[in-house]
């Protein structure tokens, strides 16, 4: 019996996520991650600008059908339950792995649904395999037809990164908005006095 697409994308996206998982936790519990540029609706930005802040990484597309904006939703959801100071401490960046239809200014439009201070990052497709390359985050076009409709199969984890840069937490596209404002509460009070508000 022959699986049917949404079943073993599904499978795919699974194993993609557990291989990532693995990688990640042979290294030390709190990885410090070379730094990437790449460009949003403002301009360049680079990974190490957001230092003295938290930062919520995510790699995905505006196309997902599933995932992508369940994340975003989540994140969104956990933010609102923040104290405004706190919420203007973290920085939630999502990485397009669709740079072919995920400009800049599209990605600015489709996040403006979740939050208009999330911050689309876009960029070469070169420059974008260096930026999941960074994280050690997968991802490959998948289904594509010649009207240029396809899906992209990639990991799903959602990066959180601590005021000195270092991965402290990785969470999935599963984890309900309530542990995520945990994490980032515990996180934000780790942040010195005088950091960058």
């Amino acid at each position: 019996m022959r699986m049917n697409f949404s079943a073993r994308r599904y499978i795919v996206v699974m194993l993609i996520g557990l291989t990532t998982l693995l990688l990640s936790s042979c290294s030390s519990e709190q990885v410090t991650r070379d730094d990437f540029t790449l460009q949003s609706v403002d301009g360049p930005v680079s990974l190490s600008e957001y230092r003295n802040n938290i930062v919520l990484l995510f790699f995905g597309y505006t196309h997902c059908p599933d995932v992508c904006p369940a994340t975003m939703n989540n994140v969104a959801s956990a933010l609102r339950t923040l104290d405004p100071v706190d919420t203007a401490r973290v920085k939630v960046l999502f990485v397009t792995v669709d740079p072919e239809r995920d400009s800049a200014e599209y990605l600015d439009r489709y996040l403006a649904y979740f939050n208009p201070e999330f911050i689309g990052l876009s960029g070469s497709a070169e420059e974008i395999k260096k930026a999941a390359r960074v994280f050690e985050v997968e991802f490959f076009k998948e289904g594509e037809r010649a009207d240029n409709k396809y899906e992209v199969t990639h990991s799903s984890f959602l990066f959180l990164l601590d005021g000195d840069g270092k991965t402290v937490d990785i969470m999935s596209h599963r984890t309900k908005p309530d542990d995520i404002a945990i994490a980032l509460r515990k996180w934000l009070n780790a942040l010195p006095s005088d950091a960058v508000r």
